[in-house]
């Protein structure tokens, strides 16, 4: 097609089809609070992000634990130690409530993929990084409607140093698109086994 042409539709889409701005008020708030914790951790207001799908997601194999996620992502090679890793998540506690692989619930069959062995966020802890969730900012999402929470995660995780998403997942990929907007889009991966740097690849994935 005729480049002129595209160009001009991907900033169309990008400038007219978007939160409304009481979202983005709302998810500046909490970036603006993720910040301020990062630098009463004594850096320098740089955060990374995570989004880790659980729950009832159909894809299992990239249901894998902190261990797995940790080793996919390097160690500190991508996330450093001291870091404040902000997570958006379905599972905030690290317990796979109500994860289910096939057709039944994890609780009942850990172990089996999909279904990691231990679903805690423990794993990030040993690794050196602070672990952080939205509920953790209340003072800076009182008042929002709690329908937007998850928009709220995509626009924290959209601003983060850098982000890893989960491979299948349609949340993660309206993240990275954001985070182009932001020229961001070199610092995206995916923490999903085999998949690590496929954001980063030249060609449409």
């Amino acid at each position: 097609g005729d480049p002129a042409q595209r160009s001009f539709y991907r900033r169309l889409i990008r400038d007219s089809m978007r939160y409304r701005d009481e979202i983005q008020c709302a998810g500046a708030k909490v970036v603006d609070a993720v910040r301020a914790h990062s630098r009463a951790l004594g850096n320098d207001g740089t955060f990374y992000a995570l989004h880790i799908r659980r729950g009832d997601f159909q894809f299992k194999a990239v249901k894998i634990s902190a261990g797995e996620i940790v080793e996919n992502l390097r160690g500190t090679s991508i996330i450093p130690r001291g870091a404040l890793v902000y997570l958006a998540t379905d599972d905030p506690d690290g317990v796979c409530k109500g994860c289910w692989a096939n057709k039944k619930p994890c609780k009942d069959q850990l172990g089996v993929e999909g279904c990691p062995k231990d679903a805690s966020w423990d794993a990030f802890v040993r690794n050196g990084w602070h672990v952080t969730v939205l509920r953790n900012y209340t003072e800076a999402t009182h008042g929002t409607n709690p329908n937007y929470f998850g928009m709220v995660d995509s626009i924290v995780c959209a601003r983060a140093a850098v982000f890893a998403g989960t491979w299948f997942s349609t949340f993660t990929g309206y993240i990275h698109r954001l985070r182009g907007y932001h020229g961001l889009g070199e610092e995206t991966y995916y923490h999903s086994t085999g998949k690590v740097d496929l954001a980063r690849s030249p060609k449409s994935i």
